[in-house]
C-alpha cells in the first residue's frame, strides 16, 4: 500500500496548486506569467485528474475493508476530501446558469 501513500502526497502537492490556481483566477496576485501560467497549468491539469481519482482509491479501499486511515495520514486524507469537494465547488461555479448574466 506504499503507492497509496506515494499518490496521496502528490494529490496533496496537487491539491496546493489548485487552491492556489483558484486564488489566481479571483485575484491576480502574481505579476509574473510564467510562474503564473505553470501554476494554473498543473492546478488544473494535474489536480483535476488527480485528486478525484486518490479519492476514488480511498473510497475503494474503504468498501474492500481496509482502512486508508490505517495506512495514510489522517490529515492528508482530509486535505485530499476537502480539495476535491473545492474543485466541484468551483465546478458547480462556473457552469451555474446564472453566474454569466448581469
Amino acid at each position: 500500500m506504499r503507492w497509496l501513500i506515494f499518490l496521496s502526497r502528490v494529490a496533496f502537492l496537487c491539491g496546493i496548486t489548485v487552491i492556489l490556481a483558484f486564488s489566481l483566477l479571483f485575484n491576480e496576485w502574481n505579476r509574473g506569467e510564467t510562474i503564473s501560467s505553470s501554476i494554473i497549468t498543473s492546478g488544473y491539469a494535474l489536480g483535476l485528474i488527480l485528486i478525484p481519482l486518490i479519492n476514488f482509491l480511498y473510497l475503494i479501499c474503504w468498501i474492500l475493508g481496509k482502512k486508508p486511515g490505517a495506512i495514510v495520514p489522517r490529515w492528508l486524507i482530509f486535505f485530499n476530501i476537502l480539495c476535491l469537494l473545492l474543485i466541484f465547488a468551483y465546478t458547480f461555479y462556473i457552469n451555474d446558469p446564472y453566474y454569466h448574466q448581469k
